[in-house]
């Protein structure tokens, strides 16, 4: 497995931090879905919100999937900061991302999240660009 020095558990204990780290591959997205629907679900987001979440996390984790190293892994960090949930997809990627918000998957996730980011930095323990996408969802009608 790659090793992903960049990508080492937060020290912050000041909010309880949900964390998966799974192989970078499409066939473990159903895992991901379900895990973030489960968190939402937990934090008392409605119907809607939930929906949103389930499909931002598949658009996030499919982009980044598809663009991993080879044996790469998948970090996935869910943090709940009344009212709003943050979460935190990254992993190794092989090119750096230059046209990304400009593209449709970024636009439903714009409409998807409240915020939502890309950023890339070089791997300095070896190839490519360790590549994190962050976006958050707040409970509705808290913001």
């Amino acid at each position: 497995m790659a090793h992903l020095s960049a990508l080492e558990p937060d020290q912050d204990q000041t909010q309880p931090v949900v964390e998966l780290r799974i192989q970078a591959t499409l066939d473990q997205l159903s895992i991901l879905r379900a895990l973030a629907a489960t968190v939402a679900i937990q934090e008392n987001f409605d119907l809607d919100a939930i929906a949103d979440i389930k499909l931002a996390m598949d658009e996030i984790c499919t982009h980044l999937i598809v663009r991993a190293a080879p044996d790469s892994v998948l970090v996935c960090r869910f943090v709940f900061t009344p009212p709003q949930l943050h979460v935190s997809v990254s992993t190794t990627t092989t090119e750096y991302e230059d046209s990304t918000q400009r593209s449709f998957g970024w636009h439903i996730l714009t409409e998807l999240t409240d915020s939502i980011s890309l950023d890339q930095e070089e791997n300095l323990g070896g190839v490519g660009y360790i590549t994190t996408m962050k976006f958050t969802k707040a409970l509705s009608g808290r913001l």
